[in-house]
C-alpha cells in the first residue's frame, strides 16, 4: 500500500506468483503466517472495525505496528513481499482508510497478476501519468475491475465514451472482497441462507463476500451496534475498509488453498450445442442483463416508427421468417449460434484481436480450446464462440474465431459483457456482432421455449442496411445512407393481429416473443433470419412453419421513449 508515491518504491512484486500451498481443507492461514491464537481471535474480532487504538513500538519495520497487534502478521507478510509500504515518517497508519487505486495496486502484486497494458487507457480518469496506472491496466486485463459508465456530474464522456474508474474513491468492503475473489479466480458462492444480515441474495456483492466468507477470509461483526439488531452477523458491504483490514484479507487470500467443491467442474468442459440448465433460468444463476434492460422490456405497446412502412419493403415484405437454427448439421457443423458455459475457475488465455482490437475488449478470455464455433471447427462464415462464466456473470463473445495450438484465439473482434450491468459498448464500437450489440442476448434458446415463454428480444439479419444505428446498437456495417434502408438497432415486432393461435407450441412461444419482444436488427445477411442456438430437441419440420409468417406481418417500432440515457441500456 505504497500511498506515498516516490518516497517509497514498491516494484519488487511486479510478475511475482502467488505462493498455493497444499493443504487438504482450508487453509490455516494461523499457521502459515505463524500467527498466534490469540491475534488470530482478535483479528476475526476486529478486522470489521479498523486498527483499534493504535499502538508504538520502537525497533520494528513500523512504528505502529507491533508484534502485539492483531493486523501485524499480515501487514509484515505483505510487506515483505514488496506489496505494501508506508510513510515517510516510518508509520503504516492501519487505521487509514484505503482508495481504490492503492487496493488495486496490493490486490495485483500479492496476487502475482501479469497482463498487457493497452496503448489507449482504458479508463478515462486513469492516464498514463496516474500512480495507479500500470495496476489498474493489469486489474482490467485480468477481470478484477472494470469501472463506472462516463455522464455522471464531473465524469463527461470522451469520444470513445470510456469508463471512469475513481481511483481516489475509497474502496469499500464489498469491493474488496469481490476483487479478492476475481484476482484468485475464485467461484462465487450462493448459499441459500445468507451469512450476514446486510448481504442478501440480491446484492451485487453477495456471492463474492460469501465466498470469502466460506473460506474464512473475512468475520464480519457481531450485532448490537447502531442499525444492527441482533441476532445475526453483519458484514457492512458498502462501509470503507482499512489499511489494517485490507492487509488482512489479501494476505490471508493470497496463500489461501481453498477445499475442494462438492462437485468440482472441469477446467476444461466438453462444450454442449445444448445447454441442459440453461444461464438465465438455473438456480443462483446469472441473468442476462438486468430486468429493466431494452433487451428484456416488453414492447407491445410502444407506437410504430415513422419510417415502418419504408423499413419493412426494404428489407422484404414478401420474403418469409426462417428460423437459422435447428437440430443435427448443416455443411458439418451445428445449425446456429452455439454457445457454452464454463465455471469462474476456467483459465483465461490470450486473445489476439486481427481486424478490429481498438474496438474489442482487450484478453484474456476463458475460452476452452475446444469452444464450439459457429459452422463447426471447419467453418468458414462468422464463426461466432460465444462463452458465458456462469459464476461471475460475464459474457465473452468473438467473431471469426480459430483456436491456436498454444491454447490462445485469434478472432476478428471480441467484446466482453458483464451480465449483471447495462452498460453499452462505446458509440461507433462493434462487437462479436456488426450493430455493436451482444448476439447471445437475443437468441432463441430450446430450454424458454420448452418452459413456455421467451422474456427477451430476438436477433434478426436483413439483407441491406444503412450507415446508421439506432439505441441501443452502436456501431454500422454499410456505406449507403438511404434513409428507407433499416439502420442496426431497428427494433420490429409481430404485429398484434396476427393469428398465431394455431401453431403447435415450439412455433407459438416465438411468435408470441415476437409480439412481446420484438428483435434487433444485428447483422447484414438473409432477410427474415432469426438467431437461435442449436438443439438437438429442436423439431426443424415445425420450425419450418414460421415460412408462412412474410416481411408484411411485421412493424417497426419507434422504442426513443424508453431510453433512459444513450449510453446505457437501462429502459424507464
Amino acid at each position: 500500500m505504497n500511498f506515498i508515491i516516490g518516497v517509497v518504491s514498491v516494484i519488487g512484486g511486479v510478475g511475482r506468483q502467488a505462493r498455493f500451498w497444499p493443504a487438504p481443507a482450508v487453509l490455516a492461514v494461523l499457521t502459515v503466517l505463524a500467527v498466534p491464537a490469540a491475534v488470530m481471535a482478535a483479528a476475526t474480532a476486529q478486522a470489521g472495525t479498523g486498527a483499534g487504538t493504535e499502538s508504538t513500538c520502537t525497533g520494528q519495520r513500523f512504528t505502529d505496528v507491533c508484534p502485539g497487534d492483531w493486523y501485524y502478521p499480515y501487514v509484515m507478510d505483505l510487506t515483505n513481499i514488496g506489496a505494501v509500504s508506508g510513510y515517510a515518517d516510518g508509520t503504516f497508519r492501519p487505521g487509514n482508510t484505503l482508495t481504490r487505486g492503492q487496493a488495486v495496486k496490493v490486490v495485483v502484486i500479492s496476487m502475482g497478476l501479469t497482463g498487457p497494458v493497452p496503448p489507449t487507457p482504458t479508463f478515462a480518469d486513469v492516464p498514463r501519468t496516474q500512480a495507479f496506472f500500470q495496476w489498474v491496466e493489469v486489474a482490467a486485463a485480468n477481470g478484477v475491475v472494470n469501472g463506472y459508465a462516463c455522464g455522471g456530474p464531473g465524469e463527461p464522456c470522451d469520444s470513445q465514451h470510456r469508463p471512469y474508474f475513481r481511483p481516489g474513491a475509497n474502496v469499500n468492503r464489498g469491493q474488496l472482497a469481490k476483487m479478492v475473489v476475481l484476482a484468485r479466480r475464485w467461484t462465487t458462492y450462493r448459499p441459500p441462507t445468507p451469512t450476514f444480515n446486510d448481504v442478501p441474495p440480491d446484492s451485487v456483492y453477495y456471492g463474492y463476500v460469501e465466498r470469502v466468507a466460506a473460506y474464512s477470509v473475512i468475520g464480519g461483526y457481531t450485532c448490537g451496534g447502531p442499525g444492527e439488531p441482533c441476532p445475526g452477523r453483519y458484514f457492512r458491504p458498502t462501509g470503507t475498509a482499512t489499511r489494517a483490514q485490507a492487509a488482512k484479507i489479501i494476505s490471508i487470500a493470497r496463500v489461501l488453498m481453498p477445499p475442494p467443491e462438492p462437485t468440482a467442474p472441469a477446467v476444461s468442459p466438453t462444450p454442449t450445442v445444448a445447454v441442459p440448465t440453461p444461464v438465465g433460468t438455473r438456480t443462483g444463476g446469472c441473468s442476462v442483463f438486468p430486468a429493466n434492460n431494452i433487451w428484456n422490456r416488453n414492447i407491445a405497446a410502444l407506437p410504430t416508427h415513422a419510417l415502418s412502412n419504408n423499413y419493412i419493403a426494404s428489407i422484404g415484405a414478401s420474403a418469409y421468417l426462417h428460423a437459422d437454427f435447428g437440430s443435427g448439421t448443416w455443411n458439418g457443423g451445428p445449425i446456429g449460434i452455439p454457445f457454452v458455459t464454463v465455471p469462474g475457475t476456467q483459465p483465461r488465455v490470450p486473445i489476439y484481436f486481427t481486424d478490429y482490437p481498438d474496438e474489442s475488449d482487450p484478453g484474456p478470455y476463458p475460452v476452452p480450446t475446444n469452444a464450439p464455433i459457429e459452422g463447426g471447427p471447419n467453418g468458414t462464415g462468422d464463426r461466432h464462440v460465444l462463452v458465458i462464466d456462469r459464476d461471475n456473470c460475464v459474457l465473452y463473445e468473438m467473431f471469426y474465431s480459430f483456436p491456436q495450438p498454444d491454447g490462445s484465439w485469434r478472432a476478428s473482434a471480441g467484446a466482453r459483457w458483464p451480465l449483471t450491468s447495462n452498460a453499452l459498448r462505446p458509440a461507433g464500437w462493434t462487437s462479436a456482432d456488426a450493430a455493436g450489440l451482444p448476439i447471445y442476448a437475443g437468441l432463441v434458446r430450446y430450454d424458454e421455449v420448452a418452459g413456455g415463454a421467451i422474456r427477451h428480444a430476438l436477433r434478426f439479419t436483413a439483407p441491406r442496411t444503412q450507415r446508421a444505428y439506432l439505441w441501443p446498437a452502436r456501431h454500422y456495417a454499410s456505406t449507403s445512407t438511404d434513409p428507407n434502408l433499416p439502420p442496426m438497432g431497428l427494433r420490429v415486432r409481430l404485429k398484434a393481429g396476427v393469428d398465431i393461435s394455431g401453431y403447435p407450441q415450439q412455433v407459438r412461444v416465438i411468435l408470441q416473443a415476437l409480439k412481446d419482444y420484438g428483435m434487433f436488427l444485428a447483422d447484414n445477411g438473409s432477410a427474415w433470419y432469426i438467431s437461435g442456438a442449436p438443439d438437438e430437441r429442436w423439431n426443424n419440420d415445425t420450425l419450418r412453419l414460421l415460412h408462412n409468417l412474410r416481411g408484411s406481418d411485421f412493424e417497426a417500432v419507434d422504442e426513443s421513449s424508453l431510453m433512459v440515457h444513450p449510453d446505457s441500456g437501462e429502459s424507464r
